[in-house]
């Protein structure tokens, strides 16, 4: 690239930060303060006030009940307190765990509590809020009062001397953020962090580390720039203008290879024991960042709604293991016998329940089946795409049309209805949509696996996946797409 286009390029970067502060600054729904003192870390004192009067609600004061399957959220908020438009102190009863009510006048400011002790089940710290002697995470959807999708904010924080804070949302003044969407605001914060950015696709990428691991925070950030710019030219561009990263470790009583991660707006965050080996280490670190940044783009980075859990899971799990293959960190034959144990849970968990309904009931028991027959159904579409297409079109193709169609969408769209569609567009597809995703079918053998020269073979109710022995010209063109050589290419290439 030039110099000029890329100057054009950050002006008009610059031009869109400023309106955007802007619009925040004449648009915000609340503005709060977040307290935490060093002699009670675990507590969070918050107070705020409505900037809007025409608000829904005027008299509720309700909060975040539950989420990810965490029960009872809100059960950690204490000695709420409102007042009216004059100051006025008013009576407030608490309707149920999650909200408060007051017959008196509207609520125009609060003040409460929020116990911020790191919650127990380890996997769950990187869906709540919580905070330990030295660092934690600041979530704000279950922090700040609810009241609509959207809702922004104008947020000061009083930290202890010596903890600093990261986030993706714009800085006002130092410890002072206008934040567009309290929703997808995460914010760590503490003594704890390593902290660093990297420009990567001509986007600052944050990366925030706790502890000492079996990778170096070079490792970290290598990878994740390296993904970011993989997806980048995948879906035609990057879907904000920061990324950020945050990693920190599960207690020291949770078993190697244990982690759990999830994507907020623009921030990875990532908990995870450690493994015995570096090796070992690097490897899954490449994983946890390949699946998770790929939801940067989808569901975050577009305007969609609704419980379409199985595509952007399933279709992310599926990348995950294309862009592994690609970049010889996995096999070919780990490639497929990660889809042929999809195929056995799918069959073991399914109760022939389409994956529509599985993404509604997706924390109530049909997790397995979400992100299995999610992930099958994505190859089951790339080879139907790659054989119709004669290698020219893939599932990429497919992630790139409905990122491009639905990234600057003004209108929220329902998730399963928009993807249907851009699937139903290729007519390959018709009878992989009707049987497994609108229906509950499981996959069995299949004449799609055939297509790339792979057959499969089920034994005592397990399904393994393998190439044929002699597969015709036709088929090692697929396979090769698929990356069945790029370990040999890789190797002339470094030669």
């Amino acid at each position: 690239m030039s110099k000029k286009p890329r100057l054009i390029w950050l002006i008009l970067a610059a031009f869109g930060l400023i309106l955007q502060f802007f619009t925040f600054g004449n648009g915000q729904d609340i503005e709060a303060k977040i307290k935490i003192d060093s002699r009670t870390p675990s507590i969070a004192q918050i107070t705020g006030r409505f900037l809007k009067t025409e608000r829904p609600n005027k008299r509720n004061l309700t909060f975040l009940g539950e989420l990810a399957g965490i029960p009872n959220i809100a059960g950690r908020i204490k000695l709420v307190k409102c007042r009216g438009v004059d100051g006025e102190i008013l009576p407030v009863k608490q309707f149920n765990a999650a909200e408060y009510l007051t017959s008196a006048a509207d609520i125009a400011q609060f003040s409460y509590e929020v116990s911020l002790a790191p919650p127990t089940s380890a996997s769950s710290r990187v869906h709540i809020s919580w905070t330990d002697a030295e660092s934690g995470l600041l979530m704000l959807d279950d922090l700040l009062p609810q009241g609509g999708s959207n809702i922004a904010a104008k947020l000061s924080f009083d930290l202890p001397e010596g903890w600093s804070l990261n986030s993706t949302e714009p800085v006002l003044s130092p410890n002072v953020y206008s934040v567009a969407n309290v929703e997808k605001a995460v914010f760590a914060f503490g003594k704890g962090w390593r902290q660093r950015e990297i420009q990567t696709s001509g986007t600052p990428l944050g990366i925030s580390i706790s502890g000492e691991w079996r990778f170096t925070d070079a490792d970290v950030g290598e990878m994740s720039s390296s993904i970011l710019e993989s997806y980048a030219k995948t879906f035609g561009g990057v879907p904000s203008l920061r990324q950020q990263i945050i990693m920190f470790h599960m207690p020291p009583d949770v078993p190697f290879d244990r982690w759990e991660a999830e994507t907020r707006g623009s921030t990875v965050v990532i908990t995870s024991s450690d493994m015995p080996f570096d090796t070992q280490s690097k490897q899954r670190l490449h994983e946890q960042l390949r699946h998770e940044m790929f939801h940067l783009w989808i569901p975050n980075g577009v305007n969609l709604g609704g419980n379409y859990d199985w595509f952007y899971e399933g279709f992310a799990l599926y990348q995950s293991l294309r862009m592994g293959v690609a970049t010889n960190r996995i096999r070919f034959d780990d490639f497929l016998d990660t889809l042929s144990r999809a195929i056995t849970t799918d069959r073991l968990h399914s109760n022939g329940m389409s994956l529509i309904d599985a993404s509604k009931n997706r924390f109530s028991g049909s997790n397995s089946t979400v992100y299995a027959r999610g992930m099958v159904v994505a190859f089951l579409c790339d080879l139907a795409l790659l054989d119709k297409s004669k290698g020219k079109r893939s599932v990429e193709d497919l992630l790139r049309d409905v990122y491009q169609k639905y990234h600057d969408s003004a209108v929220r769209a329902d998730g399963n209805e928009a993807v249907l569609n851009i699937l139903a567009e290729r007519p390959e597809l018709g009878p992989i949509i009707e049987r497994y995703i609108k229906k509950g079918e499981v996959v069995a053998s299949d004449e799609y696996f055939n297509y790339a020269g792979i057959e499969a073979v089920t034994q005592n109710s397990v399904t393994t996946l393998k190439v044929l022995p002699k597969p015709n010209s036709r088929q090692k063109d697929l396979l090769d797409k698929l990356g069945y050589n790029t370990w040999r290419k890789l190797r002339i290439i470094s030669k």
